[in-house]
């Protein structure tokens, strides 16, 4: 059984609380990276199952980069849009996560790596790798 788990970010990097009550457009973030998650390419016209073909070309159509399917079918790709560099990962339950930033510098590519195998080692503690959640109870 898969248990949710929040991501544990590089040090550094902190929280920034978006408009969503429920915590989807939080960002963290260490002044020059940025690390977000995105819900708006999850709903889609289409039978296709996640991460097949179908959604890789789906996903890069949607970012304007390629993506490519590892083989354990993680898709992942990078590219450079309006100025920042994009490196984003969709896990196997259709997750999208992004970093981004003005810079292609080592610490986008050793921030990139984390990302990607941090998503990993979650699952092989069978966990998933979430951001938090902010929960608001309304009365």
């Amino acid at each position: 059984m898969t248990t949710v788990a929040q991501a544990v970010f590089p040090a550094g990097f902190k929280l920034i609380k978006g408009d969503n009550l429920s915590g989807e457009d939080d960002m963290y973030t260490n002044v020059k990276d940025v690390f977000r998650i995105h819900t708006y390419w999850r709903s889609y016209e289409g039978d296709y199952t996640w991460n097949d073909e179908n959604y890789r070309k789906f996903m890069s159509e949607s970012v304007g980069y390629p993506m490519y399917r590892t083989k354990d079918s993680l898709l992942w790709g990078t590219g450079k849009l309006d100025g920042f560099y994009s490196y984003t990962v969709v896990d196997w339950s259709g997750e999208i996560f992004e970093l981004y930033s003005k810079e292609n510098d080592a610490d986008f590519a050793t921030y990139s790596k984390w990302l990607i195998s941090s998503i990993r080692e979650y699952r092989k503690k069978g966990k998933k790798f979430m951001f938090a959640r902010r929960l608001h109870m309304v009365s």
